[in-house]
């Protein structure tokens, strides 16, 4: 079983919903289908292709996230000041825009796919920014009655 790369997990809730990784190499930004009828998860996700500005772009958001998170993690500053949520880094905050419109406009590859997520060989110990060091599984849903 091949281990792809995960470049950033933007939706974490019970487990990892949304983020970039490779699929064959390549980055694609995913995300967990919700069930809205069940109200919950499913083991799903949409995938859709990301072009090198949505990288530069992401990957300078990401590196805007983790350095709030080691200060946040070291007690430097408190959760109130969180990019996202506190509206105090404006740069962060117009990349989020930017890239919120854009993936609007993306388009999903046609099957879903099921993940499975593992903490990289040798970074087995969960600690700060654990986020950078997991790494997927991607296996295509096969249609039913294939």
């Amino acid at each position: 079983m091949s281990y792809e790369r995960i470049y950033c997990v933007w939706v974490f809730f019970d487990e990892i919903r949304t983020g970039i990784a490779n699929l064959n190499g390549e980055p694609h930004y995913f995300a967990c289908e919700f069930d809205e009828a069940a109200d919950t998860y499913t083991d799903h996700y949409r995938l859709y292709a990301v072009g090198p500005e949505f990288m530069q772009r992401a990957h300078r958001q990401w590196e805007i996230y983790i350095d709030w998170s080691r200060r946040f993690q070291f007690g430097e500053t408190g959760a109130d000041t969180h990019p996202r949520l506190s509206g105090a880094d404006s740069e962060y905050l117009a990349l989020d825009c930017w890239l919120n419109e854009a993936l609007g406009q993306l388009q999903a590859l046609p099957s879903p796919y099921t993940a499975v997520f593992r903490l990289r060989p040798g970074d087995e110990e969960p600690a700060h920014a654990w986020e950078t060091k997991v790494e997927v599984h991607w296996s295509p849903v096969q249609p039913s009655g294939a």
